[in-house]
């Protein structure tokens, strides 16, 4: 048997790995467990409670992929009828996972089909939701599936995994004891706050944030954040929210969630389901009584995930934004047993100083098919990795010159 062979390159500031093929047998096939490729307007009201039922038996660490969320975001995308759910269940019909892919005819530039993991719009991370105790078997059942498929695809391509996830770090697993190709690429970091995590926000940059409050407070009036309870009903918020946003730039762009009945109708119904399940967070920065910055979370167990922010472009001086994140980091901090994903960029003056830590997010490729597609996949990803390091030689001559 062929060594597996694993290397790292660096373009810019992003770090790749590559796994090449190694010609085994997946010895790890698991029985009793069928994997069903479904429509989402295809689904049963039996289908609809199994899909709750693996929720809960889930966990919480992608709250996006759970039913109450996933359901709301198929009906309301545009692309749903070209959407697949992998299902993969056992004999007596429980779900142990599933994912949603999309059928894409090319990667990139490359002439390529393949399946690709689907997210919603503002859906920040993309693992799929599985059974704690079945991660391993999940994957094997899908891959198995799909390399007997006669669509032709070459491979899956996995969009905004987490490194700290146990489902994803079962992925990367699987692929290297298997022996199946894989390749990671854009992996960047954004803030979180992590449990057990001895780090601590920066101290100057909270004396900032407080001197920037003190000034909001002398020049406009008073300052507070205002909760809605859980359970509230959340129209006025959301309302409030939608004309926030479409004020500042997203609205003069047309990116704003109110420019497209699509994304108004999404962000809506999932901040309301959020409420009934009691796990959407609502928060305004208020200032003489008017919201200056708002900021919405949701938060299941010990898990939690950042959505959407918006904040008053008249006050940007005064960084209402920050000011309002501030409080959200130490909301969050007053459970030490905390995970949140802020689904925040590192970049461009997210706060990360107000966290006590940051987590991996990454994309991903995955061969699938017949031995012979799978040595398509290996010569594949090395021609895009060669021709990455051509361009970028190319930048690098063109800025010296």
């Amino acid at each position: 048997m062929a060594s597996l062979r694993l290397s790292c390159r660096a373009s810019g500031a992003v770090a790749v790995m590559h796994q090449a093929i190694v010609r085994t047998k997946d010895a790890r096939k698991p029985g009793r467990l069928g994997v069903q490729m479904r429509r989402h307007a295809d689904l049963t009201a039996t289908d609809h409670k199994r899909w709750a039922d693996l929720s809960t038996a889930a966990g919480a660490a992608n709250i996006f992929a759970q039913h109450w969320f996933m359901d709301v975001a198929l009906r309301h995308a545009a692309s749903a009828r070209d959407i697949r759910l992998a299902i993969v269940s056992g004999d007596d019909g429980a779900w142990h996972g599933v994912l949603p892919l999309a059928r894409e005819s090319r990667f990139g530039r490359w002439p390529a089909a393949n399946w690709q993991t689907w997210s919603a719009t503002n859906q920040f991370l993309g693992f799929p939701l599985v059974r704690p105790d079945a991660a391993s078997h999940f994957w094997s059942a899908l891959f198995c599936h799909l390399d007997s498929r006669l669509g032709g695809e070459m491979l899956i391509h996995c969009r905004k995994f987490a490194r700290d996830d146990p489902v994803c770090a079962a992925l990367i697993a699987h692929c290297k004891t298997s022996g199946r190709g894989f390749r990671m690429f854009g992996r960047f970091d954004r803030p979180a706050h992590i449990s057990g995590s001895d780090a601590a926000p920066d101290g100057k940059k909270l004396a900032r944030l407080r001197g920037l409050r003190r000034r909001l407070e002398r020049d406009h009036g008073p300052v507070s954040v205002e909760m809605l309870d859980i359970g509230a009903d959340p129209a006025g918020w959301i309302d409030g929210f939608l004309a926030l946003e479409k004020l500042g730039w997203k609205g003069r762009e047309g990116s704003a969630l109110a420019c497209a009945p699509e994304t108004e109708g999404l962000f809506r119904e999932v901040i309301t389901k959020g409420q009934h399940q009691g796990q959407a967070r609502l928060a305004a920065l208020m200032v003489g009584g008017r919201a200056v910055a708002m900021s919405s979370w949701f938060v299941s167990g010990n898990h939690g995930v950042g959505f959407k922010m918006a904040f008053d472009e008249e006050f940007r001086s005064y960084a209402p934004g920050l000011l309002l994140m501030r409080e959200v980091a130490e909301s969050v901090g007053q459970n030490p047993a905390m995970h949140f994903d802020t689904c925040a960029p590192t970049a461009g003056g997210c706060g990360q100083p107000l966290w006590n830590g940051s987590r991996t997010i990454f994309d991903c490729a995955v061969a699938i098919g017949p031995p012979r597609r799978r040595l398509f996949f290996d010569g594949l990803m090395r021609a895009r990795a060669a021709y990455a390091a051509i361009r970028s030689g190319m930048r690098r001559v063109a800025t010296s010159a």
